[in-house]
């Protein structure tokens, strides 16, 4: 049996780090592989997670009472940290274990319990069912409804923008069960399996042409009743719990990503680097690193961040944007006219980059809760 890793911080990370060093293959082929198919790249990572799963590293920081070996946070941190520095891909459905896993824990703890192991390992994958054609950041709007039917609801509607979705075997989805008047406060939210009668997944195939994206439709899909998280009308409240994970633990796992891009960067062509473009491109990082790592402290200590968190979203935003400006100043062209694997792989990440300001929350919507909510300055 393998023997748990150490869970003092430090000890952590570098144990963790010799791990790495030991599996020389493995990490290869996760840094060396790309493709146009979110689900080769998904049987990839699969593999990854299987061995991280094994060596318990990504079992540290999660609850004994999950499934976990205990410590907080901070440990998870640490390895997405590692794997950004090394140039190790961090596996898209940590993201969403992390939005989703700490908000379970703590209003559908058995679900969590049930499930929290196949995330980690790989063996299951989830996505986060939120926006609609016609609902993206105004999710007091969206129409997808459950109705009551004995124990069970009745769930009929249309997500859109569904990352993972294609990939994914459940649906964490905010739903409405109460009228449309009730806005945010007849909100609710249910775990919906994929394989469930009268759930269709549809592909949405971006700009680089991964299909990143997918459309979740439900008609007339019965969910038990065991299946909602929290108590009715919770929905909106589980939202905004959730989106404080979502602002610290994915800015911070950018950040790693995007220091690791602009390493790779000086390797390629070190001299022939504006300066001040690339010391532009790390100072647009660094305050993400250090807001979200303030973020991920406060989180790890039970505190409940408020509108703040905006500010690593808005950080993360410039970042990306700033980054990716150099990476195609420094390519010279290769993203809009090459075709090998390397320039498909750069002109993926630098599309996706261009999405930044809008997922997860557009960047004029965070400015204005920060100048609302944290700031009080008067509107208009």
């Amino acid at each position: 049996m393998t023997e748990a890793p150490p869970l003092h911080l430090d000890e952590y990370r570098a144990a963790f780090a010799g791990w790495l060093d030991g599996h020389d293959a493995l990490v290869s082929r996760q840094r060396d592989f790309f493709s146009l198919e979110l689900a080769d790249v998904a049987t990839v990572q699969q593999q990854f997670q299987g061995e991280l799963f094994a060596g318990g590293w990504v079992r540290c920081g999660w609850p004994e009472e999950l499934g976990g070996l205990g410590g907080d946070a901070r440990h998870r941190a640490a390895l997405y940290d590692e794997l950004g520095r090394r140039r190790i891909p961090i596996p898209e459905s940590y993201l969403t274990v992390e939005t989703l896993i700490p908000m379970l824990s703590v209003h559908a703890p058995e679900l969590a319990r049930a499930h929290l192991t196949d995330l980690l390992r790989g063996a299951e994958r989830w996505c986060q069912g939120f926006s609609e054609p016609d609902a993206g950041s105004d999710l007091a709007s969206l129409r997808t409804k459950a109705v009551r039917d004995g124990d069970d609801w009745i769930v009929d509607g249309h997500k859109i923008w569904t990352s993972q979705a294609t990939v994914s075997h459940r649906c964490v989805v905010l739903l409405r069960t109460g009228t449309p008047e009730s806005r945010h406060r007849g909100l609710s939210m249910m775990l919906v399996d994929h394989d469930t009668p009268g759930v269709e997944v549809r592909e949405i195939r971006t700009m680089s042409g991964r299909d990143e994206l997918g459309e979740v439709l439900f008609d007339g899909v019965r969910v038990g009743g065991d299946r909602l998280i929290g108590n009715e009308g919770d929905g909106w409240a589980l939202a905004m719990y959730l989106l404080q994970w979502e602002r610290g633990m994915y800015p911070w796992q950018r950040q790693a990503g995007l220091l690791g891009t602009l390493d790779a960067l000086l390797e390629r062509d070190g001299d022939g680097i504006d300066p001040h473009a690339l010391a532009d491109a790390y100072l647009s990082v660094l305050p993400m690193r250090l807001s979200a790592a303030h973020t991920i402290r406060r989180l790890a200590a039970g505190e409940t961040p408020g509108p703040e968190v905006s500010v690593d979203k808005v950080l993360l935003a410039r970042a990306e944007l700033v980054v990716f400006d150099l990476v195609d100043s420094v390519l010279g062209g290769a993203i809009e006219l090459d075709d090998d694997q390397h320039a498909q792989e750069w002109r993926h990440d630098y599309l996706f980059s261009r999405s930044a300001p809008i997922y997860g929350g557009s960047y004029e919507i965070q400015r204005q809760i920060l100048a609302d909510r944290v700031l009080g300055m008067p509107r208009g």
